[in-house]
Parts: structure tokens; C-alpha cells; sequence
């Protein structure tokens, strides 16, 4: 599959495809070759496993994909998917980086059905807590977000690779 050839979701940027890069419970890193569009497991520590994230790591489908710029997210799911594997998700915040990285969370559509509404904010209180826990010191302009903001940094895509 050609990971560049995916058009952004029908209903984006409200939801979102997300491309599996870092299954759960995965204590290292995956890299991606953009050439062999391949995914090989590498030597480095994953932050989200070692920071107890129960999701999945991955970038948005349609945004670009690595190393080129592209808007990488964060999948809260039940599902236990593959390296590679392709879901829906529904956008509900962004941790906006000082160094433009800004993280977007979705969660999949079982999490999202019972959710009064696709927003962090509405996130249970564990997943909130995972959440926090993968970036402990906020610097200046950093933070959490909800969906609106999450939105507008979509629509104007990628500042980083």
C-alpha cells in the first residue's frame, strides 16, 4: 500500500485515518520507509509504552507521511492492531508543542459511541490521566487542547515532520 495515496477522511477533520506506527504494548520504536513503504521495529524505547499509553501511535492519513511533514496522532482503541493497519478516528484534542510537533488524540469509534461528545474534555478520567502522563512538563504556549482547536490546526496542516 502506498501510505502517500490516502485521501484524508471523508468527514476530516472532525475524523481522521489513522496509520498504525506504534501498536500498543510495543516497547520499541517502529520506523517508517517511505521508499519500501515498510514499517521495522528499531532498538529505541517507545515514550508511549514507557509512559503507559493504552492507545496507539500513528499520523493522520492524507497529512503527509514520514519523514515528510505530516500531523501525527494518538488512538485511544480497544483493538489491538498491526503496525501499518489503517482505522477511523474521531478527533477530540491536540497537545500543541512549542517545537510545532503538535500531537492530535482520537479515539475510535467503539470509545467514541460512548462519549457525549468527541472532545478531551469528555475523555473518562483514565485515559485523561494517560493523557497527561506523556507530557509531564508543559513549556510556555504548550498544553492540551480540545477538539476546536484541534481542528483549526488540521486545516492548516502539517508544520512538522
Amino acid at each position: 500500500m502506498d501510505f502517500n495515496s490516502i485521501a484524508l477522511h471523508p468527514e476530516f477533520p472532525q475524523k481522521v485515518w489513522v496509520i498504525v506506527e506504534q501498536p500498543k504494548n510495543e516497547p520499541h520504536r517502529y520506523t517508517f520507509d517511505p521508499v519500501s513503504q515498510t514499517f521495522t521495529p528499531s532498538s529505541h524505547k517507545s515514550l508511549i509504552y514507557d509512559r503507559g499509553f493504552s492507545g496507539v501511535y500513528g499520523w493522520i492519513g492524507g497529512t503527509g507521511a514520514p519523514p515528510a511533514p505530516h500531523h501525527d496522532v494518538l488512538l485511544f482503541t480497544t483493538q489491538f492492531p498491526r503496525v501499518g493497519e489503517i482505522l477511523a478516528g474521531h478527533t477530540c484534542g491536540v497537545f500543541l508543542r512549542g517545537d510545532q510537533d503538535h500531537k492530535f488524540v482520537a479515539v475510535d469509534d467503539e470509545i467514541g459511541h460512548d462519549m457525549k461528545t468527541a472532545d478531551i474534555s469528555a475523555l473518562d478520567k483514565v485515559f485523561y490521566e494517560e493523557l497527561l502522563r506523556l507530557y509531564p512538563r508543559i513549556g510556555e504556549g504548550e498544553g492540551w487542547f480540545g477538539a476546536e482547536i484541534a481542528f483549526s490546526y488540521l486545516l492548516k496542516g502539517p508544520s512538522h515532520d
